[in-house]
């Protein structure tokens, strides 16, 4: 089987696997993420770090598909938006745990994201937003904002680890 190619940057990725405004929305996103200095470690599985924690991470998925993830969503408890579409679009992302999963460190936790409440978050991912349109990206963006106050827990193995 032959080796996967390996990219220099993210860019170089998307301007390979994307097509059209899915290409125009993963550059953009790529672009706000290094001005922010938040660079996708492609050889990390695309993780960007901020203050010595992963906050996330961006890939491409096979043609013209791109995914986004936040790996904490555990620490916005304390945090209030008024904006509607935005809350909306964190609790569309929030991921569940149904089923028992890792040890006793890593178990889902049953937290307050934005105001309200929810039981057996998983404490390890969110849900991948995937092709993000315009609309969207901007509300990735105001929650990498908000991913820069918090800082996970010791056991939360994705922001700690690569």
């Amino acid at each position: 089987m032959p080796n996967p190619k390996k990219y220099k940057n993210i860019e170089d990725a998307i301007i390979e696997h994307l097509e059209g405004e899915v290409q125009e929305n993963a550059l953009k996103l790529a672009a706000y993420l290094n001005e922010n200095q938040l660079t996708p470690n492609i050889s990390a599985w695309g993780k960007f770090t901020y203050n010595g924690y992963h906050l996330g991470h961006m890939w491409i998925e096979g043609k013209n598909k791109w995914k986004f993830e936040i790996f904490d969503f555990l620490h916005f408890g304390d945090f209030i938006d008024e904006d509607e579409e935005f809350t909306k679009t964190v609790y569309d992302h929030v991921k569940i745990c149904y089923a028992p999963c890792h040890d006793e460190y890593w178990r889902a936790k049953d937290v307050k994201i934005f105001g309200k409440e929810f039981k057996s978050v998983c404490s390890q991912h969110s849900i991948p937003f995937v092709n993000a349109d315009s609309k969207t990206i901007e509300h990735i963006k105001k929650l990498i904002e908000y991913s820069k106050k918090t800082t996970p827990y010791i056991y939360q193995y994705h922001p700690n680890n690569l």
